[in-house]
């Protein structure tokens, strides 16, 4: 999963903390970027850990609002890949349309 930088914020530090299936951040491009590495078993559910996002505010009296990126299947916000018997790794990728705000924060 990608979580770009809000608008009106720095990037300071990301973490991932819980879930069921260990993962890992890394910033690139001004995105935390949440890896799960697999392979996941096949009918697995699972939850992901959750991405603790650190930032530093800007102007006063703008909100900071965080939402998933991507924005079509070329600029996806999630991507997966699939092995499927007799087929070999089939990529998967996915995007909000229109993208729910996860948090929103008003800088006083």
């Amino acid at each position: 999963m990608i979580f770009p930088t809000p608008a009106n914020s720095t990037l300071v530090s990301a973490t991932a903390s819980g879930g069921t299936v260990a993962g890992t951040v890394t910033t690139s491009g001004g995105n935390v970027v949440l890896t799960v590495p697999g392979p996941i078993a096949g009918g697995t559910s699972f939850t992901p850990p959750a991405v603790t996002i650190n930032v530093t505010a800007g102007s006063p009296g703008t909100p900071i609002t965080s939402k998933y990126a991507g924005t079509s299947y070329a600029s996806p916000g999630m991507t997966m890949t699939t092995n499927v018997q007799w087929i070999g790794g089939v990529a998967t990728a996915c995007y909000p349309n229109p993208s729910p705000t996860l948090t929103t924060t008003t800088v006083s």
